[in-house]
């Protein structure tokens, strides 16, 4: 029974931003996908939403299987978590002086 699975390939933070930025700047996937190797072009857009919500630290963060494990990874995600909130706190708060001085 064979199966058309894909090789397990890792790619580099550096590669990821590289090919998030070319298509951000107007280049197609399909195109930048080919000249990076990349296996699979739905990856990029992966890497598009992860840049898109976190940055490039998004494009560095790694999934693993146990992170109950691995207490730094644990609290290098919970401070991450508290960064973006403390942005969405000061964008409400910049927000709400803005309709108040109306």
């Amino acid at each position: 029974m064979s199966t058309n699975r894909r090789p397990n390939k890792s790619y580099s933070p550096e590669l990821k931003l590289d090919a998030v930025q070319k298509v951000l700047s107007g280049e197609s996937v399909i195109n930048v996908a080919k000249k990076l190797d990349v296996v699979d072009p739905d990856y990029i857009y992966k890497w598009i939403e992860k840049y898109t919500i976190y940055g490039e630290v998004g494009l560095k963060r790694k999934v693993r299987n146990h992170p109950q494990l691995d207490k730094d990874y644990v609290i290098q995600e919970l401070e991450m978590e508290n960064e973006l909130l403390k942005k969405y706190l000061q964008i409400l708060h910049k927000e709400g002086k803005q309709s108040n001085s109306k």
